[in-house]
């Protein structure tokens, strides 16, 4: 039998309205419980929606639709909830003891003090009690953030990536302590709900996965984690998990990032030999508005337009040479005779999975692969790019491939038209939002001058934030 649910999520909806309007369902219909006892871990790649969720779950957000119901049979005389941030989201201005103090602001001055001395002892920080964040490392800026989310010994301790702006051996150093602290006898923190991105986090902290499908986020899996801690990752019983928690997730989100999830057959891959934003049919609604309050009426109508029915492909914020490496293994393999599938390259190039979904989806985008389910094909155009010798070549080759995606496409024919005055970054992301509605259009113009920067196809100015097309 289950035990105790301390927090029950209840067809959880969240939209988001972007700033031209349009809204967007972030969370549609989650439905899932928190156990007394339980270290839950929320799996998913960027986008999918499970910080979001976890805000809501902590009470920092309210869903649309839906609910949030905690357990009613709890002492409500003890916190029930504490938050720990990506960001660390520490006051520079107080020391590491005030720091880990404002979370013991109802209770006495003396129990205060006491509290704080033995959190700080048992994260590793004594010595640095009068510190300021700033004179401290990111580990023990997040260690800080852990004492201050433990120290008032709450019920549900929530987790949003504390882990993913560390180092890898200082992430890899808190994770052990994180497992250590959860299997102290006298811990009083019934249930911890972790959001990662990383496979090996959610293996080695949680009892139980839950993997959320991407736009809208759903739940897709639940999987349980049935090993004895501490976790020895090179068990038959965890790698026997391990490769069925990465076959779960690289399937879902390999759909998810390619094809599938953004209407391929339908959208279709712009010929290398085809104009840059020469695309046909009206957009849905009518053409697309360039003028705005902050946007020069001479703009008006110089976009490309696309059929009604289409979704443009949003670019993957990815460097480029990960997927020239991507494509050069690949080709290496195929000479060899070896395989050619998605765990087997990810393993063989040393990338988590993770690492290795938004490559491949940016080298399908481009057109040089083929993702017939898990297995990756170099396609004629893979072919000749990886073959060629010359680099000069390889770079033009890669500069068509790129300037042929539609979005691409639209900005650059935008730029162009402004000559050497180009068009400022505001403007940019404005154009972006109009033609990704669903998407990050900050996100979306990193990714572009990413990919655009890489093959020679904008110039951008950090002082002026003005961007120029490179003819």
């Amino acid at each position: 039998m289950k035990d105790q649910v301390l927090v029950s999520v209840r067809s959880l909806c969240k939209d988001f309205t972007r700033p031209n309007g349009t809204v967007f369902t972030a969370l549609e219909g989650i439905h899932l419980d928190v156990y007394d006892g339980e270290f839950l871990a929320i799996l998913g790649l960027s986008g999918s929606g499970k910080s979001t969720l976890l805000r809501c779950m902590a009470g920092l957000m309210k869903p649309d639709r839906g609910q949030v119901v905690y357990a009613a049979s709890v002492d409500r005389k003890k916190n029930f909830a504490s938050f720990v941030f990506q960001n660390f989201a520490l006051f520079p201005w107080l020391t590491v003891r005030e720091n880990v103090e404002l979370a013991l602001e109802s209770f006495p001055k003396a129990e205060r003090a006491e509290r704080t001395d033995r959190i700080l002892s048992t994260v590793g920080l004594t010595g640095f009690e009068d510190s300021y964040p700033r004179e401290l490392s990111g580990g023990m800026r997040q260690r800080v953030s852990i004492a201050r989310a433990t120290v008032s010994d709450p019920l549900v301790m929530f987790m949003d990536e504390p882990f993913s702006s560390l180092d890898p051996l200082t992430g890899e150093s808190l994770r052990a302590e994180m497992g250590r602290l959860w299997t102290q006898s006298g811990r009083t923190i019934r249930s911890v709900v972790l959001v990662t991105h990383s496979l090996d986090e959610a293996l080695q902290l949680a009892d139980r996965i839950i993997i959320l499908s991407s736009s809208p986020g759903t739940v897709h899996k639940t999987i349980d984690v049935p090993l004895a801690r501490p976790r020895n990752s090179n068990s038959p019983e965890y790698l026997q998990l391990e490769e069925y928690l990465e076959k779960s997730f690289g399937e879902l989100h390999l759909d998810k990032l390619t094809a599938a999830h953004y209407d391929t057959q339908e959208l279709g891959r712009a010929p290398l030999s085809r104009p840059p934003g020469d695309l046909d049919g009206p957009v849905a609604g009518g053409p697309v508005s360039l003028t705005s309050d902050s946007q020069p009426e001479e703009l008006s109508g110089a976009a490309p337009q696309t059929s009604p029915s289409v979704r443009l492909k949003p670019l993957i914020n990815l460097s480029l040479p990960l997927v020239e490496g991507l494509l050069s293994f690949l080709a290496e393999e195929e000479k060899a005779g070896g395989s050619m599938d998605l765990y087997d390259v990810a393993n063989e190039m040393r990338l988590r999975l993770d690492q290795m979904l938004p490559a491949v989806a940016s080298a399908e985008m481009l057109g040089y692969i083929d993702t017939p389910g898990t297995t990756l094909v170099l396609t004629p155009a893979g072919h000749e790019y990886v073959h060629e010798q010359d680099s000069q070549r390889r770079q033009i080759l890669l500069r068509q491939a790129v300037k042929a995606l539609p979005v691409v496409a639209h900005l650059y024919e935008i730029v162009r038209s402004q000559g050497t005055e180009g068009i400022d970054r505001s403007m940019a992301i404005g154009q972006l939002a109009l033609l990704l509605p669903f998407e990050d259009p900050e996100e979306q113009f990193d990714a572009l001058l990413k990919w655009c920067r890489a093959v020679n196809l904008f110039a951008y100015d950090t002082q002026t934030e003005l961007l120029v097309a490179v003819e």
